[in-house]
């Protein structure tokens, strides 16, 4: 009897894998904030899983500790690099997305040939301003130069906006452009910890190098806010009680007694 040699077909590494498109998710912010979305994330993951079972994605997950938000993102964006991702996803812990939100990033990023791309996030506090901007510089008289931003607000709805930097509660980076910055950034840190927000910064230095930066306002992202305290004061308003609470609670709200924040109209 002639014997049959048994081929045993090649393995490869998931992460050096070329025919797959390699996308690490991140939560940079898991812990730092009060509000925690964490029962959206688990319609969120059930969709990679399906999306990676009909599709070419492969879905990586990491964990880099509790630390400050500038270094945690510096650290995501570090490994995407060193494990070859094409693509990092970061989602702050305070942020509700749709179960599909990946895929219509990703579809809208491709379609618009973006660097960087985001759904529409708004601030956490009133009027909740979203957080997509244009800049200009501006020259000081010792020569220097300072940065402005300023609010986009004049888009239309559902529309996407080309920013010149924008706030990373949901943002979608390729990694090749992850991988110029490093190159270009003093150090190869590009999160800096300035005073206008880790993200404002790494947009900005990204839109130096000729990132295209976009904001697709037909998908949406909303930003948890921090719980308001309830209290008797609260009552009184509810209730249209103020006449008779007149001695406790002043008309303008303003009483050491009651809630900041909780003011009786």
């Amino acid at each position: 009897m002639s014997e049959t040699a048994t081929l045993e077909p090649e393995k490869v590494s998931p992460f050096e894998d070329q025919t797959t498109i390699k996308v690490m998710i991140s939560q940079p912010s898991c812990g730092l904030v009060d509000c925690i979305a964490v029962d959206n994330r688990l319609d969120f993951v059930m969709e990679l899983a399906r999306l990676e079972a009909r599709s070419k994605f492969k879905f990586f997950t990491g964990n880099v500790g509790r630390t400050g938000i500038n270094y945690t993102r510096e650290l995501f964006a570090t490994e995407a690099i060193k494990n070859n991702m094409d693509y990092l996803f970061m989602v702050d812990d305070d942020m509700i997305i749709g179960h599909n939100s990946f895929e219509l990033l990703f579809n809208s990023m491709q379609k618009h040939n973006a660097d960087i791309a985001a759904p529409i996030c708004t601030q956490r506090f009133h009027p909740y301003r979203p957080v997509m901007y244009r800049h200009t510089w501006v020259t000081n008289q010792d020569g220097s130069k300072t940065v402005s931003n300023q609010f986009i607000e004049d888009y239309e709805p559902n529309s996407v906006v080309e920013c010149g930097n924008i706030g990373f509660g949901v943002v979608l980076f390729k990694v090749d452009m992850l991988r110029k910055m490093r190159q270009a950034m003093p150090n190869g840190i590009f999160f800096s910890n300035t005073n206008m927000g880790e993200d404002l910064w790494a947009s900005l230095n990204a839109k130096e190098l000729g990132a295209k930066i976009i904001v697709d306002t037909a998908i949406k992202a909303g930003h948890l806010c921090s719980p308001r305290i309830a209290s008797e004061k609260d009552y009184v308003l509810s209730m249209g009680l103020q006449e008779k609470f007149k001695a406790v609670y002043s008309l303008n709200g303003k009483n050491s007694q009651s809630e900041p924040g909780n003011e009786i109209g």
